[in-house]
């Protein structure tokens, strides 16, 4: 009889282990869900975090310069605005439709001129640690196609420009500057550096 107690006790015991096993493997299934849904969140997060910055518009630049140059022969005027994208920090591009007036002393030889400028500048020396009013040394190249006309004839034309200024910083992207600019080669007169005393421009950006 007590035999049959003992077999009836081990039996009892042995369901009940095994009825508990669905609830240990229950719990596995949950840790390990767990787990997965962890590893999953920590890509998005990763995705999330990484911003292209290259274009903004608050790089967007506008802006313009009035320039002139004066010797004892001679003038000229030129009004020039301008919308331009800062590259990056020292790098800027700009495109400007131009207007220039030419006439000699004599009034012997008048010319107007209507063309578009698309130009690049470069930052070479900042002389402040602020950014904002800072002041800075740059350099411009800048290629130049125009239409020409006078009392006679009309024609186009476009050359290479360089130069070289000095801007002033007025808040997060404004600036005033003052440049000396040179023809580098003029496709009309198919000739280098066709004159040596620079055109002076002043302009404003923001």
């Amino acid at each position: 009889m007590k035999r049959v107690l003992i077999i009836a006790i081990g039996c009892i015991v042995a369901c009940t282990l095994s009825a508990q096993q669905p609830t240990v493997k229950l719990s596995e299934d949950t840790i390990t869900y767990s787990d997965s849904t962890t590893d999953t969140t920590t890509p998005v997060s990763t995705k999330i975090n990484k911003k292209n910055t290259f274009w903004s518009k608050n790089k967007i630049t506008y802006g313009g310069s009035f320039g002139f140059n004066l010797n004892r022969y001679d003038y000229y005027l030129m009004l020039m605005p301008e919308i331009g994208y800062q590259l990056f920090t020292p790098w800027h591009f700009a495109v400007a439709p131009k207007y220039s007036y030419y006439n000699d002393y004599d009034g012997l030889s008048e010319e107007h001129t209507l063309g578009v400028r698309i130009s690049t500048r470069v930052d070479l020396i900042k002389f402040a640690k602020s950014s904002h009013y800072a002041t800075r040394l740059f350099i411009l190249l800048a290629y130049v196609y125009e239409h020409q006309w006078d009392h006679y004839r009309a024609y186009d034309t476009s050359y290479f420009d360089a130069g070289i200024g000095i801007r002033q910083g007025i808040g997060t992207k404004g600036s005033l500057y003052v440049m000396a600019g040179w023809h580098l080669y003029d496709s009309s007169a198919r000739n280098w550096f066709t004159n040596p005393i620079p055109a002076i421009s002043v302009g404003v950006e923001f």
